[in-house]
This record gives C-alpha cells, structure tokens and sequence, in this order.
C-alpha cells in the first residue's frame, strides 16, 4: 500500500488536478477512478467500478412516492432529517455527478446510506450525526474499500464523507456541502479528496 500511495503522490501535484485530468465528465466515473486510483490495477473497491461511462443525470424515481405538495409529515410541524432520502451529490469541479444514493437518517443520531455502486466491493456505508441549529445538521460518514479479487478480505483503505445539510421549512428535501476523502489504514491522509454540494429529496409511504 505505501508503494502505491508513493506512486500516487509521483504522478499528481495535486488532488485537484487529479480530478480535472482524469475524470474531466461523468461524476460517478470519477468516484469509481478515485477508488481504483489507490487500489492494484483492475481492483474493485468499497466506493464502486463501473465498465461504462458514469451517469450523465440523476436516476428517476417514478415507482418511489416522494414528499407531494400536501405532504403530511410524521415528524410534527418542525422540520426534521430524519427520514428516508434520495440524495445526489454533485462535483464542484465539473458539476457532474459525483454519486447518487438512498439515505437514512435515524432518530438515534446514526445514518445509513446505499450507493447506486457496484455491490460486489461494497456500496454501503455508515455514520453519525448532531444538529447545529433548528434545521441544519453534521454528519461524519465512514466506509471501507477493497480489493476486487477478495472483497470479503481485510480492506485497503477507509474513506470519509463529511456533510453539513440544512433541511428545507416545507421538511420535503435538503441540501449542503460534503467533503469525500480517501484514508491508508494506519490513519494518514492519502491525496484524494473530492468537495462538492448536495441535494435530497424526502421519500415517503405514499
């Protein structure tokens, strides 16, 4: 891992320039190259691989229902996180998009989140979240990454994805920033990090 890591740090001068040269459209592209980028060749990883181009628009919904104009919301007249939600995360380089997901807000001040990432390396995560005032919240999301030969393996490095999100009055979607970085195992930082803004709409029971 650290051959890899020094190969890395040989071939970019920076995370930034790193995004633009090898990722310069579809934002899930990018998220799947950041991933192999610190992995063995051919390697699947925890954040996904994909053999073809990354999406160029968010994925529609017309089975799911989401919040409607009346929606009657569960949680009490005061806007809330909690919840289920499809959030998609856009690249602040290119505006492509980064990932798109289903993310589940607890009540206990955890979180949940399912990637629309290849499943054999992993496409869920975990974390933890505290409000910072009436409707704005932080989150602290961790996950692992992997070989593609031995996903069940020891990993190969963690990633962190930190948000700070503000839910809307109506309590019917939510947006922010995130921050997206790659970890070696012994806790120091690698060169990927990717930064970006987020959008979220609420789904619900009917």
């Amino acid at each position: 891992m650290n051959r890899i890591v020094r190969n890395l740090a040989v071939s970019i001068t920076s995370a930034g320039r790193l995004r633009a040269r090898l990722f310069p459209g579809g934002g899930l592209a990018l998220l799947a190259g950041l991933c192999l980028f610190i992995l063995p060749t051919g390697a699947n990883a925890a954040c996904g691989r994909f053999n073809t181009p990354g999406l160029q628009s968010a994925i529609k919904l017309p089975s799911i229902p989401q919040a409607a104009f009346d929606f009657p919301s569960p949680f009490g007249a005061r806007p809330t996180v909690v919840g289920l939600w499809h959030v998609i995360y856009t690249n602040s380089v290119d505006q492509s998009i980064f990932n798109d997901t289903f993310d589940t807000w607890h009540s206990d001040g955890t979180e949940f989140e399912s990637a629309f990432l290849a499943p054999a390396g992993g496409n869920v995560c975990v974390g933890v979240w505290t409000p910072t005032s009436a409707r704005s919240y932080k989150l602290h999301h961790i996950g692992w990454l992997f070989t593609p030969s031995t996903p069940l393996a020891t990993a190969t490095n963690t990633f962190t994805l930190d948000e700070e999100v503000t839910v809307a009055e109506d309590n019917k979607s939510y947006s922010g920033r995130f921050t997206f970085k790659v970890w070696n195992l012994d806790g120091s930082p690698t060169l990927i990090e990717v930064t970006g803004t987020m959008a979220s709409t609420r789904i619900t029971v009917n």
